[in-house]
This record gives C-alpha cells, structure tokens and sequence, in this order.
C-alpha cells in the first residue's frame, strides 16, 4: 500500500510571501531607478560647493575653505536618514526663492556627479540640494532637489535636521 506525500501548508505560504517580496522589489526598483533602495544605509557624498544664501550675502564655500569640512560632515549626518517614501507635493515659488535669495538663510549643496540615496524617492538626475534653515518652509525638515539651477516639484524630508543647524550655529551663521 503506497502512503500520499504530506502536504506541508508551509511551504506555498513562504512561496508566497517571497513572491510578494520579489514584487514589492521590482515596483520600487522599476519606480526609484536604485536596486538598492531598501537598505538602511545612505552613500554620502562630497559636495563640490556649498552656497548659504545668508539674509542676502551670498558665501559660496569649496573643498579646502574655512567650514567646508564641517558642513560636508553636516550634510552627510542629515541625509542619512528620511521620513517619506514619496515626494512631498510642495515646490518653490519664484517668490519663494526671491525671499530665500535676499531676505532668508538657506543652504545649496552642488555635486559634480548625481547623488542617489537608498530611498523610494525617485532621484535620477539630482545633482544640488536645498535646505530652507530659517526661511519658508524652514521647520519642516525639507530637501528640495534639483539639477543645473532648476529646482523640482517636490521635497524629501530627512529625520533630523540638528546636525545641519549645529554646524551653521557653530560657523555663525545661525543664531540660537
């Protein structure tokens, strides 16, 4: 008398689940251009410049310079970590950016190559970020993106901002 093989409820369950995996995988691959967007670490970068728009003083530093060292550090620190898994639907206005060019603190990061961090976000392309310090839209831990002077629809926000903040108040240009 032969015996039927045990049907193990196991085994199509875990087929299953890395199926939906494999799926969820390919999605945000397909949607980020980035294979590697689920892991927790984020590359860092050095910019090539770093532009503080500084109540309408423009300071533009590069490797080498007084600050540079700290705010590159700065940077990396702050982008290590993100809240949204998607764009925030803001831009930035032309008034929005007159303001931040003569009356508010901001701070431009410049890349010779583009940077892409291990997110959901889409970021082909991107090769200048812009955090609003005590400006509009200052609060609310935006990263506004963007490439050759044009700056897109859309932030990302990164989980803390101290970092950033810090080194600006330890050079002077933010005050407590």
């Amino acid at each position: 008398m032969e015996t039927l093989p045990k049907f193990k409820l196991w085994e199509p369950f875990f087929i299953l689940i890395g199926v939906a995996a494999g799926i969820l995988w390919l999605l945000n691959t397909l949607n980020t251009g980035n294979p590697l967007w689920f892991l927790p670490l984020q590359p860092t970068y050095e910019p090539s410049r770093i532009v503080i728009r500084h109540y309408g003083e423009i300071i533009t530093i590069r490797r080498g310079e007084p600050g540079y060292t700290e705010l590159s550090e700065a940077l990396n620190k702050t982008l290590s970590d993100f809240d949204n898994t998607a764009l925030i639907s803001i831009g930035l206005s032309e008034e929005t950016l007159r303001r931040y060019n003569e009356e508010e603190l901001v701070l431009e990061a410049y890349y010779a190559d583009e940077v892409e961090f291990n997110t959901p976000v889409r970021m082909a392309g991107v090769k200048q970020l812009l955090f609003p310090i005590d400006a509009t839209h200052d609060g609310n831990r935006y990263v506004f993106i963007g490439a050759n002077g044009e700056w897109r629809a859309g932030a990302m926000v990164v989980k803390d901002d101290t970092p950033l903040k810090n080194a600006l108040l330890v050079l002077g240009y933010l005050q407590k």
